[in-house]
């Protein structure tokens, strides 16, 4: 046994003589441990010369894709230019800014992969003065990037148009094509359509399905929405994020900002539509609408135009799921909207931006909390009317006369009560649920809803119950006075202990809105309903 031992020892020592110790992977375990190696300092490689170090050539040109992809447009940059004081002017593009932004994408992307650019153009009237600055435009914008084709590959960029409008698109350049000057001439001669008609999502949609195999051939897709509405049938949505996450097509849109809260802005439109629908539709800002229909007392309803900072909801959230960007142009060649309507800044649209997510999660979001749910039912009750001019002079003397006008008078609130009671009663069932809110343009839409209604209600049922009180008799002070005159006041506190606390429920709803949000739509829509007094007095003359 000693020699068998003896022999496999031999044998590896043979071994490790004809191969190299450096190759024997078994170690004496007869040996002393070796002591440890000492550790030899490598001289330092001297510095390159400026100047004269090669440099590699994969490594820079990744460090150039690197830089590129750093200054292509993403969707944050391309939502806002810079001002002169460096801050984010996202309310001041027009339609050439606009463009010019796609067409600065456009030369990045085509410095390192080859592009096909999809112009989606509304057609309708409404959409002219758009069209037209966009044709302006990207004339201007095919010029300067013939600098940056030279020397590259004939099809380095592509290029399809179609037209939005009526039944459905027009495919006016349906190959894609490398010819610049064709492609000028067909957006030069886009045509018009006069039915008002505007399928965008399905539109986008056909793209989608005619231009998406682009992008798994090693070409960039990118589509772009020229428009000035929201679409008929923005409830695809969804179904075209799901077809165009997939096919890596980023989807951009150039349009007006969407009205708050609204379908639309007040304006006179050049369109009618044969089919029922609005003429024009610019919003919400939201999936669905989140404010209450009721006018204001003190300065009707044409003054609530808000300009609400961001696109209609519907492209806006196909941009941004897409990894593209909705870029509002605001200019007074587009027509009456947004015209003067109040823009908030960018800290109003950091911290309240619309609830970006899919329908099935909207509706589980609203379907959990009371308090939602009411907001969202009340948004669609029908227009509510407001105590604009009321009769608020009764003159005695002739008792018959005086019920008369008193019956007339409360004639006016009969009419305005029950779609005033239908919005209020139903917030008011929800309201054990508004401290779970935690969002805060949820938090300031209900609240407001709330103060508003509860205002409303508190001044129409207040009017009509001083009527009443007025009915059964009153004396006056001063024997030589004969009228009666009905004044606004900060108290309902003849009318009632019911309708006071209604008043008080509307003046602390409204408060907490300007408290809680200033500086925000919902802010300044509180202190307007806030103008007028929330309440009734009797004075004489």
């Amino acid at each position: 046994m000693p020699f068998a031992r003896c022999y496999c020892w031999l044998l590896l020592l043979g071994l490790a003589l004809v191969v190299g110790c450096d190759n024997v992977g078994v170690r004496n375990p007869f040996a002393k441990p070796a002591p440890p190696a000492k550790t030899v300092a490598a001289n330092p490689a001297p510095a390159p010369s400026p100047g004269v170090q090669k440099a590699d050539p994969v490594a820079a040109r990744r460090a150039r894709e690197a830089e590129a992809r750093g200054s292509m447009i993403q969707t944050r940059s391309m939502r806002g230019g810079k001002t002169a004081g460096g801050g984010r002017m996202e309310e001041r593009l027009d339609v050439h800014d606009a463009v010019s932004r796609i067409g600065a994408d456009l030369k990045n992307t085509i410095e390192y992969q080859p592009a096909l650019i999809v112009w989606m153009v509304d057609t309708t009237q409404s959409a002219s003065p758009l069209k037209r600055g966009f044709q302006e435009a990207a004339a201007k914008m095919y010029e300067d990037l013939g600098t940056s084709l030279a020397g590259k590959a004939a099809d380095q960029l592509t290029t399809a148009v179609v037209a939005i409008g009526g039944a459905g698109p027009q495919f006016l350049i349906d190959q894609p094509t490398s010819d610049v000057a064709a492609v000028r001439e067909q957006i030069g001669k886009l045509p018009s359509d006069d039915s008002g008609a505007e399928p965008i999502f399905a539109s986008v949609d056909q793209a989608l399905d005619k231009y998406g195999k682009f992008q798994a051939q090693n070409r960039s897709v990118a589509i772009v929405v020229i428009t000035d509405e929201a679409g008929d049938d923005q409830d695809l949505v969804d179904a075209v994020i799901a077809k165009a996450k997939p096919l890596g097509v980023k989807v951009h849109a150039i349009g007006v900002p969407a009205p708050f809260g609204r379908l639309a802005g007040l304006m006179q439109t050049a369109e009618s539509r044969r089919d029922g629908k609005p003429a024009i539709v610019q919003g919400p800002e939201t999936r669905r609408l989140q404010r209450i229909n009721i006018d204001f007392t003190s300065s009707g309803f044409g003054s609530e135009e808000i300009d609400s900072g961001f696109g209609p909801f519907g492209l806006n959230y196909l941009c941004r799921s897409t990894g593209g960007a909705y870029l509002i142009v605001r200019s007074s060649a587009l027509g009456s909207w947004p015209g003067n309507a109040t823009v908030y800044g960018d800290e109003y649209r950091r911290k309240y931006p619309p609830q970006f997510i899919s329908a099935e999660q909207y509706q589980q979001m609203i379907s959990s909390n009371k308090a939602l749910a009411a907001l969202d039912a009340v948004a669609y009750m029908s227009q509510g009317g407001a105590l604009t001019a009321p009769a608020t002079n009764f003159q005695s003397g002739d008792e018959a006369a005086l019920k008369r006008s008193l019956d007339m008078a409360q004639r006016l609130p009969a009419r305005l009560a029950p779609p005033i009671d239908a919005v209020y009663n139903r917030l008011s069932d929800g309201e054990s649920d508004r401290d779970k809110i935690t969002d805060p343009r949820w938090q300031a839409s209900y609240d407001l809803a709330l103060g508003r209604a509860a205002a409303a209600k508190a001044r129409t049922d207040g009017y009509n119950q001083m009527l009443a009180l007025l009915k059964g008799g009153r004396k006056f002070e001063n024997e030589s006075h004969d009228t009666w005159i009905l004044e606004p006041a900060d108290s309902l506190s003849e009318a009632g202990s019911r309708l006071e606390k209604v008043r008080k429920q509307a003046v602390e709803a409204l408060q907490r809105v300007i408290n809680e949000h200033p500086d925000t739509p919902w802010a300044e829509l509180a202190k307007r309903e806030l103008e007028t007094p929330i309440g009734w007095k009797w004075t004489e003359a």
